[in-house]
């Protein structure tokens, strides 16, 4: 499944405000339906993302290359027998993106990454859309001979428009890092280490005109959009962390 093309603004700030920005966006958005079945409002983000030994895709973002890529593997929550992930290429062209997705049983992704003929990883009689885009992450994945670099979790309060549900709104704190992941590490808590607490990233999401009121917060708050990434901040919590003998050990091995 390929999305449309999405506008995304990004703001870094402290935790403080979102008591600030609730009041101003309440009217306007209401939890998205699967954030609103969980007991806290929120749930849990987890992103496996790939790059390469000279870590391609970092050092793009790093130097502010305005189109660039990622390849990521994210699921959510806790694991259960019933645990779907989503691999994506998400592309950005400046502040907008789009992705492409596809959505597995967790325990298949192994296969989709490892050559593993279609049929045994989409099915029998697998969409075109399905087979186009498992083709594109293959591709992906040889070309620029790809592995594990780093998982990244935090916890999401997600919102949509209530006229437009296209329209979103994303509180995500509670950030956190492992580096060189395998896959069953996916769910790892213990080992992590957290760059956020005091501090939250706020997404503003669109498809084509702002809407007036997410303008009115932005004036309001005189917030400025920053280019953060959650990947980037991820590895560099392990880079920069020295004394830290196992994230010095995992740098290294990053760095390779």
């Amino acid at each position: 499944m390929s999305d449309g093309m999405r506008h995304e603004l990004k703001f870094y700030l402290p935790i403080s405000m979102i008591d600030q920005i609730r009041p101003l966006i309440d009217g306007h958005v209401q939890h998205d339906p699967y954030c609103a079945k969980q007991p806290n409002q929120n749930y849990t983000v987890r992103s496996i993302y790939y790059d390469s030994v000279d870590l391609h895709f970092y050092h793009e973002k790093i130097d502010s290359v305005k189109t660039r890529r990622k390849l990521r593997v994210r699921t959510y929550n806790t694991h259960n027998s019933d645990s779907i992930a989503f691999v994506e290429i998400k592309r950005k062209f400046g502040r907008v993106g789009c992705k492409d997705r596809l959505m597995l049983p967790l325990g298949k992704v192994d296969h989709a990454m490892n050559g593993v003929k279609p049929e045994e990883v989409l099915g029998e009689n697998p969409s075109f859309g399905d087979r186009s885009v498992l083709g594109k992450i293959r591709f992906l994945l040889n070309m620029k001979r790809l592995h594990p670099v780093v998982l990244v979790t935090y916890d999401r309060e997600a919102f949509v428009g209530r006229r437009d549900t296209t329209v979103r709104v994303t509180f995500d704190r509670n950030i956190r890092s492992l580096l060189n992941p395998t896959m069953e590490q996916m769910f790892e808590e213990e080992s992590l280490i957290q760059f956020e607490d005091h501090q939250f990233v706020l997404e503003l999401k669109f498809d084509e005109a702002m809407p007036t009121w997410m303008a009115a917060l932005i004036r309001k708050l005189n917030l400025s959009s920053e280019s953060y990434s959650k990947y980037c901040t991820g590895i560099d919590v392990w880079l920069q962390n020295p004394n830290n003998e196992a994230g010095a050990a995992k740098a290294l091995e990053a760095e390779g």
